[in-house]
C-alpha cells in the first residue's frame, strides 16, 4: 500500500485553490482531505481512473481522458480522501452560487464499500448545510451502483440525456 501514503508537504510546492468553506482537514476521526498538490497530478490520475474506468458506457480512451481530467485539476479544487494517512479516494467540488457542485468522487476499489463513501457524502451535506445551499452532480447511466448510493443518500434525480443523470440534494436546492 505504499502507493497510497501521504508524502510529506514540501515547502514551495504550489496548493489549488480551495472553494471557501471546503478546505483540507478532517472529516471525521479517522478520515481527512487533503490537497492535491502540483506534483501529485499522476497519483490523482491514476485514482481517478481506477474508479472510473469500470463504470464507463464507452471504451477508455487514455489521451483523451487524462487531457480532461488534467483540465480538472487546473480549474477545480481537487483533495485526497484519506483514511489512516492512506489516499483512499479522491474529491473535485467547486462552490457555486447555490449549490456545491461535485464535479468527481472516486474510490480506489478496494476501499469502496466500507463506509468511506457515505462518510465523505454526510461531510459535503453538512458543508452544504452549514452554507445554506445544495449539493449537485451527475452521473452515468451505466453505474447503477452509484445512481443507488446517491439515492439513498437523500439525492433525486433532476434531469438526464442519453449519457448521465444529474442529481440534486435536497432538491429544490436547484429550483
Amino acid at each position: 500500500m505504499a502507493d497510497y501514503r501521504i508524502a510529506a508537504p514540501r515547502p514551495g510546492v504550489a496548493r489549488p485553490r480551495t472553494a471557501a468553506s471546503l478546505a483540507a482537514g478532517p472529516l471525521d476521526a479517522r478520515r481527512a482531505l487533503a490537497p492535491v498538490g502540483a506534483d501529485e497530478a499522476e497519483a490523482a490520475y491514476r485514482l481517478h481512473r481506477a474508479a472510473m474506468q469500470p463504470s464507463l458506457p464507452e471504451p477508455w480512451v487514455e489521451p483523451e481522458r487524462r487531457a480532461d481530467f488534467d483540465k480538472l485539476l487546473d480549474r477545480v479544487p481537487s483533495f485526497f480522501v484519506t483514511v489512516g494517512g492512506c489516499r483512499a479516494g479522491y474529491l473535485q467540488v467547486m462552490a457555486r452560487s447555490r449549490v456545491l457542485h461535485v464535479v468527481n468522487i472516486g474510490f480506489w476499489p478496494a476501499w469502496q464499500g466500507a463506509g468511506h463513501g457515505s462518510a465523505l457524502m454526510g461531510w459535503l451535506q453538512t458543508q452544504a448545510l452549514t452554507r445554506g445551499c445544495g449539493l449537485h452532480l451527475k452521473a452515468y447511466h451505466s453505474n447503477p451502483r452509484a445512481l443507488a448510493f446517491y439515492e439513498r443518500h437523500g439525492f433525486r434525480q433532476s434531469a438526464r440525456n442519453a449519457r448521465h443523470v444529474w442529481l440534486d440534494w435536497p432538491p429544490a436546492a436547484r429550483g
